[in-house]
């Protein structure tokens, strides 16, 4: 097995159905990057996993995006259940992908977020305006249990 195929056996093996799943269908995940001075941040963000990246949009000249240039790696994970008897962590790194289209012409993320952004009273073309930059983490490393 190649190291890349490696990254993502976790998911594929029987305790990281409950992540495959949750990466699949979970609206809101958690982003965490380091500053230029060395703290950490976390941040919610709204994600679409294609079993192999995560995409997320996010708003121009935010602090997660001055992270993540300065600092390309990263961590993601998914709430857990109440105990963490389940949980998901995803390292790797993030870049901008000038290749993405926008959120609102995104068949698989307009599928994913229709429902979301009806709850949260938000319009799909004006949020694909305000969350205009597209960026994917690629994962080095998956823990799923």
């Amino acid at each position: 097995m190649s190291s890349a195929a490696a990254v993502y056996e976790p998911l594929a093996a029987h305790e990281g159905a409950w992540a495959a799943e949750h990466l699949a269908d979970d609206v809101v995940g958690w982003l965490t990057t380091v500053a230029s001075d060395g703290r950490v941040q976390s941040s919610p963000i709204s994600f679409l996993w294609d079993g192999e990246t995560i995409l997320f949009y996010s708003k121009p000249n935010t602090p997660k995006l001055r992270n993540i240039e300065a600092h390309p790696q990263v961590s993601f994970n998914l709430n857990s259940d109440a105990y963490a008897d389940h949980a998901l962590v995803i390292e790797g790194t993030a870049a901008v992908d000038a290749a993405a289209v926008p959120s609102d012409v995104d068949p698989a993320y307009l599928a994913k977020y229709h429902a979301p952004l009806a709850h949260w009273e938000m319009d799909e073309a004006e949020t694909a305006r305000d969350f205009s930059v597209p960026v994917r983490i690629t994962p080095a490393r998956i823990r799923a249990w």
